[in-house]
């Protein structure tokens, strides 16, 4: 598990954090509670390679505040690639 400070929340309510490692886009980032809330997604990864900085789209408002408040996410290792499954056609 990658973890993340909460930095801020952008006027479009975008949350900037900063982690230690690279991240991948599309990673769900969980709040660092103790029933691990989904907080949202990582949408951009930038700045420095060794100490990156990462925008999050949050789910709702309500836990994008709530993340202000804990002030650390962690993200998910589970790597979930969905595959698309084609049925055989009869003829």
């Amino acid at each position: 598990m990658k973890k993340i400070k909460i930095l801020h929340k952008t006027p479009k309510g975008k949350i900037i954090g900063r982690t230690d490692r690279q991240p991948q886009i599309n990673a769900i980032v969980f709040l660092k509670t103790e029933g691990r809330t989904k907080l949202g997604k990582i949408y951009d990864v930038f700045g420095p390679v060794n100490k990156p900085y990462v925008e999050i789209i949050p789910f709702n408002d309500a836990v994008g505040n709530k993340a202000l408040e804990v002030g650390e996410a962690v993200i998910s290792d589970a790597k979930k690639v969905q595959k698309k499954r084609y049925k055989k056609r009869s003829k």
